[in-house]
């Protein structure tokens, strides 16, 4: 009692000595806390898997397999000289092939093929359709296009956007002057059959109102004919409804072929042939030309 009594703040001081070191000591214990953030990882990008073109709705126009139709951009509406190439480039160049799309706005994508090729780049610079007037990089191939004449720069559209509509040159021929004298007049001249080409045209046969042709066109020349063009036209109202080996216009009574790439050229000698289906009944063509000169038959 007289150590409690006579050492009251000494007994006080080791007492708060004590209840400190043991606030340390557990404080010294406890794990520090764990660090809240995340390492950083590395992150794989996986592109999303091709869809195909499940169907050419028009020229500028494709629906997809999953479901979604959009206009290719890029593209301009093609004019009616060149609409049907332009659908035929198109069903040739993506119908059930696979492609990439990324979505411009809710109607318009860009395309590409299997190949990474950016298809609006591809039908531009092929001269199958015109480019819209404020995309600098496909106005400047539809410039290359046309110094070319590729595609719907060459003939029959020549850039334009309705077909030139077809003349024929009357040549009036002049008599000789008259004679006074006995001499007989010089024989006339002989015919022209040298031509620069010759076209043999087969019916098939035919039935349930139509029939089938096929046709040669062989260069009879001595140089290439550039981007050939043959021209024939129907007497009775036919009208070609399928064509293979060739693409085939009509206009009215009016029929066009080209080669399918429509940039083909045929060599001195060469031939191509084709095949189509005609509704109406069979007929044969009076005349054929190629660029406006005609073709010898037979």
């Amino acid at each position: 009692m007289r150590l409690l009594g006579r050492y009251p703040f000494g007994l006080c001081a080791f007492a708060t000595l004590l209840a400190v070191a043991a606030c340390t000591t557990g404080a010294a214990d406890t794990p520090p806390p764990a660090d809240s953030g995340s390492a950083e990882q590395d992150v794989t990008v996986v592109a999303p898997p091709p869809d195909q073109v499940a169907e050419v709705v028009d020229a500028r126009t494709v629906l997809l397999s999953n479901g979604i139709e959009a206009r290719i951009l890029g593209l301009a509406a093609p004019g009616e000289c060149y609409s049907a190439a332009a659908v035929k480039f198109a069903q040739d160049t993506l119908l059930g092939k696979q492609v990439r799309y990324s979505r411009a706005s809710e109607t318009a994508i860009s395309l590409r093929l299997g190949n990474n090729d950016d298809y609006a780049a591809l039908a531009v610079s092929k001269g199958a359709i015109r480019a819209e007037q404020n995309d600098p990089v496909l106005t400047e191939l539809e410039k290359t296009a046309e110094t070319s004449r590729l595609g719907l720069w060459g003939p029959p559209c020549i850039g334009q956007n309705t077909t030139p509509t077809s003349t024929t040159t009357t040549t009036t021929t002049t008599p000789p002057p008259a004679t006074t004298t006995t001499t007989p007049p010089p024989p006339p001249a002989p015919p022209v059959t040298n031509r620069d080409c010759a076209v043999d045209y087969r019916v098939l046969g035919s039935g349930n109102g139509v029939f089938y042709a096929e046709v040669a066109l062989r260069n009879t020349s001595r140089i290439a004919i550039e981007q050939w063009a043959l021209r024939w036209q129907f007497p009775g109202g036919q009208r070609v409804v399928q064509a293979s080996g060739a693409a085939v216009q009509q206009h009215a009574a009016e029929v066009l072929v080209q080669d399918s790439n429509q940039g083909a050229s045929l060599n001195s000698g060469a031939s191509v042939r084709f095949q189509f289906a005609a509704s109406g009944s069979p007929v044969t063509p009076g005349s054929f030309a190629v660029h406006g000169r005609p073709c010898s038959t037979g």
